[in-house]
């Protein structure tokens, strides 16, 4: 019960923020409504009344009422509840039409008067499902049913929602007195300054190497001292290979 109440909540939204319905809702229904709801036990004025959440207005017309009276008996309770409901001008006053021909007609031409049709005809409900902006209800079993919007209404909606201007003429007013006074022009450019780059950040600069630093000293080879040892292997070795060469030394 609490999903059906949010559901309905949600369709009705939908239909006042993009069709424009406002409270008290319009209720058309025509024979074959109050028939189903006569086998329901479903009180129309009432339960429709809460299950919609507001206030509204049910209606029928004269091509419904007639159509229900030459049905005969077996809808003889059906034309008694529609007889209770308010009867809305459709026309067709010399020439009645069918239930669903007179519904058709009432609703054409952009539904202007903002009708919830409440019918049980099936092919009535398809037909009316490709016209945006018709919500349609039924009874299944004992209980009410609000259709969720119709895939024609939702890309309606969005065609609409796209072409919509948001900003109203007092807006677009205000916003161009608003440029004339800080003297932006339509066409005129903002003279913004350019940012240059600015010095580089003292704390990410190494600092830069000496010179004396830079060049590593050469080390000197220090110097081994001979010792007297070697000296005299030195002298010996020069005085054999002198031996060698001059025998008579």
């Amino acid at each position: 019960k609490v999903k059906r109440l949010k559901h309905s909540k949600r369709v009705l939204a939908f239909y006042e923020q993009n069709y424009e319905f406002r409270k008290p809702y319009n209720i058309l229904v025509d024979g074959t409504f109050t028939l189903a709801a006569l086998k329901g036990q479903v009180d129309i004025l009432v339960q429709v009344a809460k299950y919609l959440g507001g206030d509204i207005q049910v209606a029928t017309t004269h091509c419904a009422l007639r159509e229900c009276y030459q049905l005969g008996p077996t809808l003889s309770g059906a034309h008694k509840i529609l007889k209770k409901f308010k009867r809305h001008k459709c026309g067709h006053e010399n020439g009645a039409l069918a239930a669903g021909d007179c519904i058709r007609a009432m609703v054409g031409d952009g539904n202007k008067e903002h009708y919830l049709v409440a019918t049980q005809d099936k092919a009535l409900i398809q037909e009316l499902r490709e016209q945006a902006g018709i919500p349609l209800m039924y009874i299944s079993g004992c209980t009410l049913y609000l259709e969720s919007p119709s895939y024609q209404s939702r890309g309606d909606a969005e065609e609409k929602l796209k072409n919509q201007d948001l900003l109203s003429e007092f807006e677009k007013e205000t916003i161009k007195q608003l440029k004339a006074e800080r003297g932006e022009g339509e066409d005129k450019k903002l003279n913004r300054k350019r940012k240059r780059p600015k010095g580089p950040n003292p704390l990410s600069c190494k600092k830069k190497k000496s010179d004396s630093t830079e060049t590593k000293k050469k080390k000197k080879k220090k110097k081994i001292p001979k010792s007297d040892n070697d000296v005299a292997l030195k002298s010996d070795t020069v005085e054999t290979v002198a031996t060698a060469v001059h025998p008579e030394l």
